[in-house]
């Protein structure tokens, strides 16, 4: 926390649908240890009395087995008196997160609360969950909760699918908000016409309230634990496989913090767009209120704000409440992790070494949730992986994988991007042959250039480059950052070294679709290249862009 951050309330949590549900979780918890069987009296109460005011009793929590036909029906001030005995347990790490990922993850906004929703919600509840919240804020692991965005420990994770779905058309942040706009506008142009002003009529559309997914989101690291977004997922699918990446920022970006609902509302009185015949049935379920309804128009409120941060405190706070902007509008924070920061503008992927914490080793790391077993992966728990596929993602180019996200590589960081590829041949000849040649420097030799070994390219290889350029010899420094080689994928990159003419990253993979004597073998490079920092070479880099598109049609030829 910092001395700017202002203390949570036990009050304010309370307030907050995730924040009762925090504090139930917790004491769930406490009750729990040290009970045997059948000497839990409060979690039987609380079971049976979260049931008894579940929506649609019958539908979507069914009892069954011996008593079900005539179960208790404890109350909730019964309930609530049964906490009033269960003593406040020491707060651990572990304890904490577990409760935090059940309570992120019993999160929705597109139908009612479910049952220990209502319960905790109830008078008696709150009453008797105080003591739960005053013990957790005091603890000291809730410190951060508060506590502005810190530019320089952000972390992106992207989850991967057992099927992954096609290429996501990449755009920079701007196309990225101006395409929502458009969406967001006809969406609620057409729920106008199509849908029924009753909002407790039987339909459901995009019920959340969060800035696109196009855009690049972090959160912070936990000691030991990865990043905030690897555990505390709302909506998530049960991913057990996750990428980690380290985010470069500028130092100082322009960051709207969500601490609190009245933030919220500040950030929807500063720019908004209506949301009302989208959003009406899905919101008046889980609020209960009728009316209309807003969110924050983030294509405006990226002319104002480089990022969005809701910190944990503020989901806990916030999160599914009806958040009131004005007498007319309303509106809902929904769909947003803890901790969570959305990025307008456009920003880089790739740290400096020496922004990456030193416990943390590497950039971009491979995250597994659960332990190898008989049956498959099994638990809760995620961990950092430290097998060879983790190798695939080093460099910016990415050479071991084969759709290459340039989100978070754009225009903010002064890179230019390309991707190219080209036909080599086909058939296993071709293969063979251009596998081969790319991992000794072949593109480059047979481009005009020489390179001051005859060893194959290797992981942290140091190389001198050396070009002949209007007549006067230029020695290129690089080192190599990347090598991958598989059955259908051959190839490395590379990053620029001080004395070289441009700074950035290149990559020359080799890689195939298939095995057989016909299939096609191609060439792609891919390059990031900005201007140099020290002088000719600055001064000359237009030219310089100038020679590399000349010289990278002699690279598509080079293996052929």
């Amino acid at each position: 926390m910092t001395l700017n951050s202002p203390a949570m309330e036990p009050d304010t949590l309370l307030a907050g649908p995730r924040g009762r549900r925090l504090c139930l979780e917790l004491a769930g918890l406490a009750a729990a240890e040290g009970a045997g069987p059948g000497e839990n009296a409060f979690a039987s109460a609380m079971f049976y009395a979260a049931h008894e005011m579940e929506p649609d009793q019958g539908k979507s929590r069914v009892l069954f087995g011996p008593g079900a036909e005539d179960p208790p029906h404890p109350t909730a001030e019964e309930t609530a008196t049964l906490l009033d005995a269960v003593p406040v347990s020491p707060l651990t790490e572990k304890s904490l997160l577990t409760a935090l990922t059940a309570t992120v993850n019993s999160a929705r906004y597109w139908q009612e609360p479910d049952g220990e929703d209502v319960l905790g919600a109830s008078a008696p509840m709150r009453r008797a969950l105080h003591r739960f919240a005053e013990h957790l804020l005091a603890s000291p692991l809730v410190e951060w909760w508060m506590a502005p965005l810190d530019p320089a420990g952000q972390w992106a994770v992207t989850f991967v699918d057992d099927e992954p779905g096609p290429p996501v058309e990449l755009r920079d942040s701007t196309d990225t908000l101006a395409q929502w706009r458009l969406d967001t506008l006809a969406e609620e142009a057409r729920a106008a016409k199509e849908r029924p002003a009753d909002p407790a009529a039987n339909w459901s559309g995009q019920w959340w309230s969060m800035p696109p997914q196009g855009l690049r989101h972090s959160t912070r690291m936990m000691h030991g634990r990865g990043p905030v977004g690897l555990w505390l997922v709302e909506d998530g699918f049960g991913q057990e496989e996750a990428y980690v990446e380290h985010l470069e920022t500028t130092p100082d970006p322009r960051v709207f913090e969500i601490e609190s609902p009245e933030a919220w509302a500040q950030l929807c009185r500063e720019h908004a767009v209506e949301v009302t015949a989208s959003k009406r049935h899905d919101w008046f379920r889980t609020t209960g209120r009728t009316g209309r309804w807003l969110v924050p128009d983030w294509a405006l409120l990226k002319d104002k704000y480089d990022a969005v941060h809701l910190t944990m405190g503020g989901y806990l706070s916030t999160a599914g409440r009806a958040i009131a902007v004005d007498g007319e509008f309303s509106s809902v924070l929904a769909g947003w992790d803890p901790d969570a920061t959305f990025w307008l503008s456009d920003l880089a992927t790739q740290p400096s070494g020496s922004q990456v914490p030193d416990a943390l080793n590497s950039p971009r790391q491979r995250w597994l949730q659960g332990t190898e077993g008989p049956h498959g992966r099994e638990g809760h728990e995620w961990a950092m992986s430290t097998d060879a596929i983790a190798s695939l993602w080093r460099g910016k180019t990415h050479p071991g994988i084969a759709e290459w996200s340039l989100a978070g590589v754009t225009r903010s960081t002064g890179y230019r991007v390309s991707s190219v590829t080209g036909a080599v041949g086909s058939g296993m000849e071709a293969w063979d042959r251009a596998s081969e040649d790319v991992l000794r420097w072949a593109v480059k030799t047979r481009s005009g250039f020489t390179v001051n070994t005859a060893d194959p390219v290797a992981e942290d290889q140091r190389v001198q480059v050396t070009a002949g350029l209007w007549g006067v010899r230029v020695i290129e420094p690089v080192e190599v950052v990347a090598v991958v080689n598989t059955p259908d994928r051959v190839g490395f990159s590379y990053r620029t070294l001080p004395g070289h003419p441009v700074s950035g990253e290149e990559a020359f993979i080799v890689h195939r679709n298939g095995i057989g004597d016909g299939d096609e073998v191609f060439l792609t490079i891919r390059s990031l290249t900005r201007a140099a920092p020290q002088q000719p070479w600055r001064f000359l880099f237009p030219a310089l862009m100038v020679v590399q598109k000349l010289v990278r049609r002699r690279y598509l030829r080079a293996l052929r």
